[in-house]
């Protein structure tokens, strides 16, 4: 099933910033449809939600190791810094779609 939930966020994103006009037009009509604004909102919206998901599942499989074996500790840090990427990378996406 996150196969599918991925797959389905990432046609939804496309769909959204379909009609995003390109940064460097010099006379460009507004795009119909769906606001940059809203476009924007989403796509950190599911950004963060992703993150959130990442995290606690990453999070919960780290401490689990970490019980077993503490040397692990390090390995299970990195994922879950990994997870969190995913949160700034949509923020990064915010700032650079045009509004």
């Amino acid at each position: 099933m996150d196969v599918k939930l991925l797959i389905l966020g990432a046609l939804f994103i496309t769909v959204l910033t379909v009609g995003v006009n390109p940064a460097h037009a010099v006379e460009s009509s507004p795009a119909p449809g769906i606001p940059n604004s809203l476009a924007k909102a989403i796509g950190f919206g599911l950004a963060a939600l992703a993150a959130g998901y990442a995290i606690g599942n990453a999070g919960a499989a780290g401490m689990a190791a970490v019980a077993e074996k503490p040397e692990t500790r390090v390995f299970a840090i990195i994922v879950v810094a990994l997870g969190e990427a995913i949160a700034i990378y949509g923020l990064v996406l915010l700032f650079i779609l045009p509004s």
